[in-house]
């Protein structure tokens, strides 16, 4: 019987060790071809780490009807590919945002200095805070994306860019944080 038969077996009998057999066995490859797609070691690991959670958090070993080995290459190609996917949307988003911002700010030093006082206070806010702004407001992820990406409640997301929105306000005064307000309800109702 081949190991991965052998594994599916195994995880009738015992989950824990079955999950334990089938990391070890399969982990360095599934890593090495994630690097192929993603040219990134890091990223590489998170994904294929996902794809393991996956697998049992969701007991995707019921469900298998090809092979073990070939089910596990496939997770781990369309992660890595909507990873690519995700990270073109950011790019794109970020892209977008920078150009709204340049053509909203003119090339007086009057400006420029409140350009930068945008980054400064942004720069400013606590780490975890800073976080959930950027990752809402440059990334353009969801509160929900984000609470789920760092494993958190969807109102502690609130929460803090509600008090990132007061820190800004309170550090930017006048145009700047006007001008924060308007690019980013542009592109929130824009989608």
């Amino acid at each position: 019987m081949d190991k991965s038969k052998e594994i599916l077996m195994l995880f009738k009998e015992n989950e824990e060790r079955a999950f334990r057999e089938l990391f070890n066995s399969f982990y360095d490859n599934l890593l090495l071809y994630a690097i192929q797609f993603l040219n990134d070691s890091e990223t590489a690991k998170d994904v294929v780490q996902d794809c393991f959670v996956d697998f049992y958090v969701n007991k995707r070993f019921n469900f298998i009807r090809i092979g073990l080995e070939q089910y596990l290459f496939q997770a781990v190609k369309h992660r890595a590919i909507d990873h690519i996917r995700s990270q073109q949307r950011r790019e794109h988003r970020h892209q977008i945002v920078m150009t709204e911002i340049c053509e909203n700010v003119s090339s007086t030093a009057n400006e420029q200095n409140e350009l930068e006082a945008i980054y400064v206070a942004i720069n400013q806010l606590p780490e975890a805070r800073r976080k959930i702004f950027t990752m809402i407001y440059l990334d353009g992820m969801k509160y929900q994306e984000v609470a789920d990406k760092l494993s958190i409640s969807i109102n502690t997301v609130k929460k803090q860019m509600g008090r990132a929105f007061k820190t800004l306000r309170e550090n930017l005064q006048g145009l700047s944080f006007t001008a924060i307000l308007m690019i980013y309800f542009k592109r929130v109702f824009q989608k």
